[in-house]
């Protein structure tokens, strides 16, 4: 199979020649030493160039605008600060490539969202990312371009903290956040299908290492409808369509299962997330991406002992089909490079289906 077809079989849930490999590059180290390069600015054709030398199955390229990732386009107040489209402030870190920490939210009750004007989701320059990769992957590679669900955008614009005072204050104005931003996530995510993406991913991190960022019956009433209507009208088109949410979130993932997701990432090895349980419930139908700990072993680890993990995670998830190798993160710039070259190395290898 080329890498295209594997990778969407394995997310359809079937078993390809051997299994996928995909992850998020977020390592400038790899750009310069594969490519000879180091972006400061996202390059949808840089990114499925570099996956492919890596010989990774997929690469992830995230819609323009999309809330975190570092842009030419925001207005930078000095060359670390800056100020999206929706008002939300932000500090690029050196280790946060391609990524910035939100420093300031622009909403706190009602009267900051009512001021607040809405980005349009349909500007053509919202695709560049996705149509650069697509014509890079040449239908080599899959391209899975990465959108933000409601959960995310809305701690985006408030804050968890003051999400979580608005839970008791003002709850209805939390459900109208909900709405808004997976309307326009969804909007987006129909242009990046039209663009020619082959899946489109959530991100929509709903949990810490412990348990579900709010109670899980106010995840279910207030969150998960906005949620399951952005994946079910993504996947009325056809595209596959994966959530990826870090943390502890067995407490709603029946229900997450339940929105018509194709796949789940990342399965956070430190948040108790065990491949094993999730394979046993939910592997006929739900392809599961992940599972290998980014967080202490990738970062410190031998090379031979990413080797071990790899095959560990490999003899769970890999029976069957459905099953795609990642960490539980990304390949951060935490992680030493023979360390990311051992981990692709081993899935090669031991990754095959007899």
């Amino acid at each position: 199979m080329i890498p295209r077809e594997r990778f969407l079989t394995a997310l359809r849930g079937g078993q390809p020649d051997r299994v996928p490999i995909w992850d998020w590059v977020n390592n400038p180290a790899l750009y310069q030493e594969q490519l000879g390069q180091t972006p400061y600015f996202f390059d949808g054709k840089l990114a499925a160039r570099l996956s492919k030398a890596l010989g990774l199955d997929a690469v992830w390229v995230p819609a323009e605008g999309f809330m975190g990732l570092i842009s030419q386009r925001w207005q930078w107040l000095d060359d670390v600060r800056y100020v999206d489209e929706w008002g939300i402030g932000y500090q690029v870190e050196t280790s946060s490539w391609p990524l910035a920490f939100p420093a300031k939210h622009p909403v706190k009750d009602r009267s900051d969202w009512d001021k607040l004007a809405a980005p349009e989701p349909d500007t053509p320059w919202r695709v560049e990312y996705a149509r650069a990769a697509v014509a890079e992957a040449a239908r080599e590679i899959a391209v899975v371009g990465g959108i933000r669900g409601p959960f995310s955008s809305t701690w985006m614009v408030m804050g968890l903290m003051q999400m979580s005072f608005n839970l008791f204050d003002d709850p209805e104005l939390l459900e109208d956040i909900f709405n808004a931003t997976a309307n326009f996530w969804t909007r987006v995510g129909l242009e990046l299908i039209q663009a020619g993406v082959d899946a489109v991913v959530i991100h929509d991190d709903l949990g810490s290492n412990t348990a579900t960022f709010f109670a899980p019956d106010d995840l279910r009433r207030y969150h998960l409808p906005h949620l399951r209507r952005q994946v079910q009208t993504l996947a009325e088109t056809g595209t596959p369509v994966i959530l990826h949410s870090c943390g502890n979130i067995k407490a709603v993932l029946p229900d997450l299962v339940e929105t018509g997701i194709s796949g789940l990432n990342n399965l956070q090895r430190t948040a108790q997330m065990n491949i094993a349980e999730v394979k046993s419930n939910y592997g006929p139908s739900l392809c599961l991406i992940g599972n290998v700990d980014a967080t202490t072993l990738m970062p410190t680890a031998a090379p031979a002992e990413v080797d071990q993990a790899v095959q560990e995670c490999l003899q769970i998830g890999a029976p069957g089909g459905g099953y795609v190798l990642a960490t539980d993160h990304s390949f951060h710039e935490g992680i030493p490079l023979e360390n990311i070259y051992a981990f692709i190395e081993a899935g090669h290898k031991y990754g095959k289906y007899s």
